[in-house]
């Protein structure tokens, strides 16, 4: 069975003899099957000498005993043993569609990991005739940790250094790891996404964060930032797996807002990862593909390497997708999200 559990062998030996992050863990996928009230899978497959996995959730579509399958939150994409040309990488989701579509999914939606899947097919779209659609969804951004730490900061914005300056002279302090904090955190986690009218998805509930802090242990860093009283005003989930930290949440207290806290935050995730050993602080990207977003340029304001991020898009089973979608009759609107039938 090309479909595995996150119990089977295979999965935990993969990502122990592989190069990984958080993503790509069984227990991740399980946090992530949780919230959204599906079943934690991975595909496994095995061409030559290349061993991968998907990490995946298996989500049942309604009363109409079908499933579909979609990446946990975040970069997972397909992790492999070596590394992997577009062509090979093609090959490979080629067969992923068939299995899939042999074990009768309607769709997947995949996220690609923006480092370890640098992978473009659109070239290839016509050529290989892929079962798929690649769409890309702007960039993200990485801080390169191998140089000074003087240097690194030299390269932060003239505005990220007047901040730190500013919050310095504010007595605002940092600590690492302070898990007496998280209580508070939470709850200016979730006063962050009431402010960004954020989707319900996003407003995790206290189990999820201890949840990660169970199956992370010693990889998953809290950043907390405080004034002279000890409140919390901006706090963030990060983690390190190898020679890569991932920013993971982050959340700062609406009354701080002015104050910027979130850039000390970042800039003490910088000096923990040099500390550690890190070559990488990967921060991700913006709310939407377009580079003027504000969150976008708040990271960009620590490091110039940007990666691609993309999603692939398969239908497995066109008949049945068209149906599901037709089900709704005249409510229906051709939308750009995917799966088209959740968001109707």
């Amino acid at each position: 069975m090309p479909f595995i559990s996150t119990t089977d062998s295979r999965w935990t030996t993969l990502v122990s003899d592989t190069s990984h992050d958080f993503y790509h863990l069984p227990g991740f996928s399980k946090i992530e099957a949780e919230l959204l009230e599906g079943e934690a899978v991975g595909w496994y497959g095995e061409e030559g000498e290349c061993r991968c996995l998907i990490p995946l959730v298996k989500r049942p579509i309604g009363q109409h005993q079908l499933h579909d399958l979609v990446s946990p939150y975040g970069y997972p994409g397909m992790v492999s043993n070596i590394k992997l040309s577009s062509k090979q990488a093609a090959a490979i989701f080629k067969r992923f569609h068939l299995e899939a579509k042999k074990e009768a999914y309607i769709s997947s939606f995949v996220r690609l990991n923006p480092i370890s899947n640098p992978w473009n097919f659109i070239q290839q779209q016509d050529r290989l005739d892929l079962p798929f659609k690649q769409f890309f969804h702007g960039e993200t951004v990485s801080i390169d940790l191998i140089p000074s730490l003087i240097t690194i900061r030299n390269n932060f914005s003239e505005n990220h250094r007047r901040h730190l300056k500013q919050l310095l002279q504010r007595g605002c302090q940092l600590a690492f790891n302070e898990w007496s904090y998280l209580d508070a955190f939470i709850e200016v986690y979730r006063q962050t996404m009431s402010r960004k009218s954020a989707l319900p998805y996003y407003f995790f509930p206290a189990g999820y964060f201890q949840k990660l802090k169970e199956q992370l242990g010693d990889h998953l860093v809290f950043i907390t930032i405080t004034d002279k009283e000890g409140q919390l005003l901006s706090g963030g989930l990060f983690t390190q797996f190898e020679k890569i930290m991932q920013y993971h949440l982050g959340a700062t207290l609406t009354k701080a807002l002015k104050f910027s806290p979130s850039k000390m935050m970042m800039d003490a995730a910088i000096v923990y990862g040099k500390l550690h050993n890190a070559e990488m602080l990967h921060v991700g990207g913006g709310l939407s593909a377009n580079t003027a977003d504000g969150l976008f340029r708040f990271k960009k304001g620590f490091g110039s390497h940007l990666h691609s991020f993309s999603t692939l898009r398969f239908i497995h089973n066109e008949e049945m997708y068209e149906k599901l979608i037709q089900a709704n009759g005249e409510k229906h609107q051709r939308t750009v999200f995917f799966p088209e039938y959740r968001n109707l």
